[in-house]
């Protein structure tokens, strides 16, 4: 199957799935512990209906919206995502000119593989940067930093992914960043021998915004709840949270709020927007929403 043959979500899931080894593809795909919540949210989608009001005239459309300030031609955007290029060699890049293409933000997150300045120099298009609140506050401070000599728009700070969820799909088949060379996972490698060559013979996997500060993702192998839970601070407090909206200056919203006391008290500190997050790293779907 072709991408230009693919008509719905069912579509690209069964292209991912025949073109990328196992591991990778069970990482996009899965969540964490049973996943209940992943089911019930996919399910609470399908029970909403659009109404629509007819004869409004539709010769002409907008679409277009403001959101945390940037004004974008659709009420979507493409939300800051890890370890892009292992899914597809041109990761964010790719991702990145399609957002420019069709006018909306595109959003690059802590473990992304390609570097602020790369994106802040090469698209036009509104820009956000997700921040993990990492324990060296060097590497924290050091993003921040690098997003305002990038001119990013909106950085978004994680509240929500304190430390990693238990994803047993990925304790299976033993997904790592980068991807550990075992018995099982070369004979996945061999099985899709197109990755396979475009990711060993295009340039080195790392996590440019880390690889600089630590090892762990670029150059030694780990997983993705073990980086989370062995990186991140876990005493991230809301004067941390109005520390780095402060330093940051300009619009700024917290990922990952799930009450209506915490949407206020974002608020308080000076947040502009907040991301409505059940994780899918926590055993759910993301729903993402402005203030």
């Amino acid at each position: 199957m072709r991408v230009d043959r693919c008509n719905n979500i069912g579509d690209f899931r069964a292209m991912a799935r025949r073109r990328l080894p196992g591991p990778i593809f069970h990482y996009i795909d899965g969540a964490a512990d049973d996943e209940v919540t992943y089911r019930r949210n996919t399910e609470a989608y399908e029970r909403c209906d659009l109404v629509p009001n007819v004869l409004a005239g539709v010769e002409s459309i907008d679409m277009s919206v403001t959101v945390m300030g940037q004004k974008i031609d659709m009420p979507l955007f493409c939300a800051p995502t890890a370890l892009q290029r292992l899914f597809h060699h041109d990761g964010e890049r790719a991702v990145a000119k399609a957002a420019e293409k069709f006018g909306t933000m595109f959003g690059i997150s802590s473990l992304g593989t390609i570097s602020i300045e790369e994106i802040g120099s090469t698209i036009s298009t509104p820009k956000l940067f997700q921040l993990y609140f990492h324990k060296d506050r060097g590497l924290t401070n050091s993003m921040i930093e690098r997003c305002i000599a990038a001119n990013f728009d909106v950085l978004a700070l994680t509240v929500d992914t304190i430390t990693g969820g238990n994803r047993e799909r990925d304790l299976r088949t033993g997904f790592t960043s980068p991807p550990r060379l075992t018995l099982k996972s070369f004979v996945s490698f061999a099985m899709h021998p197109r990755w396979a060559a475009n990711y060993f013979m295009h340039e080195k996997f790392e996590l440019p915004q880390l690889k600089d500060y630590v090892k762990e993702g670029s150059n030694i192998s780990v997983s993705v709840g073990d980086y989370f839970s062995t990186m991140l601070d876990q005493s991230m407090s809301w004067q941390d949270a109005a520390n780095v909206r402060k330093k940051w200056g300009k619009r700024f919203c917290l990922k990952g709020i799930m009450s209506v006391a915490d949407a206020k008290r974002a608020v308080d500190i000076g947040a502009t927007g907040i991301m409505v997050s059940k994780s899918r790293r926590a055993s759910a779907r993301r729903v993402e929403e402005p203030i």
